[in-house]
């Protein structure tokens, strides 16, 4: 079993900080057996990941509130309230908040991706998103997670 395979904590109902990104673990890795897991963010413009393949795991966006444009692979595609993009594993990508903040549904499988954003998150005792960036050090604790779940930056 890989380390993205292992059980990862998460209850569900965690709230919790990911770099500037608010997340709620809706629907847990152990809940679904491993199937997937369901996050609810909040994402802030400003402080999303560069372009990465996942090696691992699909990713799906359902966009609640908020404008989001992803890339994929050559593509370009610009995502409004009530949009789902599918990105699949192994398929270069990236997003970008366009407007302040935007709120999704991010659901992972296999589910054990929810892992990553566990283990580079915080606890917060209220769900509100903090003021300016996160420090400067966490890239280099970010790559190194990142390999283990199978992330690679292109």
């Amino acid at each position: 079993m890989t380390t993205s395979q292992t059980k990862t904590g998460v209850q569900a109902g965690d709230v919790r900080m990911h770099h500037g990104h608010l997340m709620n673990f809706r629907v847990t890795t152990e809940q679904t057996n491993g199937t997937f897991s369901l996050i609810e963010a909040e994402l802030r413009r400003g402080f999303e990941p560069p372009k990465h393949i996942h090696e691992r795991e699909d990713e799906l966006f359902y966009i609640q509130e908020g404008n989001m444009r992803f890339t994929l692979g050559e593509q370009t595609i610009d995502a409004k309230p009530g949009d789902t993009i599918f990105l699949p594993r192994m398929i270069p990508h990236a997003f970008e908040v366009l407007t302040p903040t935007a709120k999704v549904l991010l659901y992972l499988t296999p589910g054990y991706f929810e892992g990553f954003f566990y283990e580079l998150s915080e606890e917060v005792s209220e769900a509100v998103l903090p003021q300016g960036p996160p420090p400067a050090e966490v890239m280099n604790v970010i790559l190194e997670t990142s390999a283990r779940y199978g992330i690679r930056y292109v």
